[in-house]
């Protein structure tokens, strides 16, 4: 037995053994040997000896296929237990495997988080990542410990930690300003998307050298009107099509954005779905075809919009579509027209 085994990594290794040992070769552990074993009372330690004496008598591929048994049974276990203290256990492992699975554990506690967060394997501290959520509900103090450990993660060298840590749960308000200053571009678009960053961060963002980083905060619901006003005003092609993206662009930026002298900005405009039927209307003179065309698939645009595009000798492809949408009004129209003359005959 390597010098380099603990007494709690012997107990782990033997436990997993005896759980995957043949039958021919060890019977597998009753549920109160195993608890037995987990408490580590006295003489477990030559318990566990004797049976790994047995060892000895192994040929190297009976060790390596047990060996990989055995990781694989202890990754089992980190991954879906939710014993904390067994997890405790799991996250001393030699294998960094075994380390990431408890990581990544919600079951797994805030002080195992916490040293599993120093770990030297950056893919054991991007489960820590994974695993962060932040709950304003919780006491003072773990909130406190949960906001120090985010910040620390948002910080990592490795950027494979600081992308696992942008997951869907809600991390503390000042990680996300962190990581909206990140060296690395994808980080920041990463922030400027997810669906619980802060408008005080989005705005930071919407000014970002990078104009992909830009226009995703321009799209985000959080944006805040006043700055989405201003750059509708300010903000260049990409910026202003980023508006037309956003569900929350007020009515009257969508206006001034249809008369655009960009077709771009215009189409993306037209297709918003808050545009107003006065200026889908007013959009009918348009000479671009991509304009005529989210303006024909709008769902707010008329029967009598739709009838005018579906005349218009412009483009077909406008005629079709505003023709497909104009027959079922019509259907519509002319049966409700039938049963009012049949009710009242």
């Amino acid at each position: 037995m390597p010098a380099t085994y603990t007494r709690r990594s012997l107990i782990c290794l033997t436990i997993g053994l005896l759980a995957c040992l043949p039958s021919t070769v060890c019977a597998a552990p009753t549920e109160a040997q195993q608890r037995e074993a987990e408490q580590v009372e006295p003489g477990t330690e030559g318990y566990l000896r004797r049976h790994l004496l047995k060892l000895e008598g192994w040929g190297i591929n009976a060790l390596m296929r047990t060996e990989q048994q055995v990781d694989r049974e202890q990754k089992r276990r980190a991954n879906l237990s939710t014993n904390a203290i067994e997890l405790a256990e799991l996250a001393e492992d030699e294998d960094a495997g075994v380390r990431f699975y408890v990581a990544a554990n919600i079951h797994a506690s805030l002080g195992t988080r916490l040293s599993l967060a120093r770990d030297p394997a950056a893919t054991v501290r991007s489960g820590v990542a994974m695993s962060i959520r932040y709950d304003p509900l919780t006491s003072s103090q773990v909130r406190s410990l949960t906001k120090s450990l985010a910040a620390g993660l948002a910080k990592d060298v490795n950027i494979l930690v600081r992308m696992a840590l942008i997951q869907e749960g809600r991390l503390p308000a000042e990680t996300y300003g962190i990581l909206a200053q990140d060296v690395d571009r994808v980080i920041r678009q990463l922030v400027a998307a997810h669906p619980n960053t802060p408008m005080a961060t989005l705005t930071i963002l919407a000014a970002d050298p990078e104009i992909v980083v830009r226009a995703t905060a321009l799209q985000h619901p959080h944006a805040d009107s006043q700055m989405l006003v201003q750059m509708a005003q300010t903000g260049g092609t990409r910026e202003r099509i980023a508006l037309c993206a956003n569900p929350n662009t007020p009515v009257s930026v969508l206006d001034n954005l249809a008369l655009d002298a960009n077709p771009l900005v215009r189409k993306s405009a037209a297709a918003h779905p808050n545009m107003r039927l006065p200026t889908l209307r007013q959009l009918f003179d348009d000479p671009d075809v991509s304009v005529l065309l989210a303006v024909a698939s709008h769902p707010r645009a008329d029967r009598d919009l739709l009838t005018r595009l579906a005349f218009d000798d412009r483009d077909p492809g406008v005629r079709l579509i505003a023709q497909d949408r104009l027959e079922p009004l019509l259907r519509r129209e002319i049966r409700d027209d039938i049963l009012e003359r049949w009710q009242a005959n």
